[in-house]
């Protein structure tokens, strides 16, 4: 049974489809950019912060407003890869019988995968 299942999947058209393999792979390479932008600028010791401590969140109206340790911003790059993970099993189970959101799925995780790839290169900047 296990087999038929898997061979079910490898046969569904779904992992044909261009727009669902260039916005899965794109996907991917954003969050691969965030994990690693954040791992190269953000350390636990620096010269910046005295015992891990970072700044997270900065308004205009009162400044620096949030400050904790150095891998809580490392829950946007998890945050967007549970999101590809789920958005693509959602996908999928639409995809034969409503395509249009199926696609809708697919192209709102690359938006919003850039959208975290602004929100990690604006903590990476507030902490310069």
């Amino acid at each position: 049974m296990l087999f038929y299942n898997i061979s079910k999947f490898l046969d569904n058209p779904y992992r044909e489809d261009l727009v669902v393999k260039i916005s899965f792979i794109l996907s991917l390479i954003i969050n691969i950019m965030i994990w690693l932008a954040l791992y190269f600028k953000l350390y636990p010791f620096s010269y910046l912060t005295e015992y891990g401590q970072i700044y997270l969140h900065y308004n205009i109206y009162f400044g620096i407003d949030s400050i904790g340790p150095w891998y809580i911003p490392f829950v946007i790059p998890a945050l967007g890869l549970f999101i590809i993970l789920f958005n693509n099993i959602l996908a999928y189970i639409f995809y034969l019988t409503e395509k249009i959101i199926s696609y809708v799925l697919i192209i709102s995780q690359t938006v919003l995968q850039t959208v975290l790839l602004a929100a990690a290169v604006f903590v990476i900047l507030l902490n310069i």
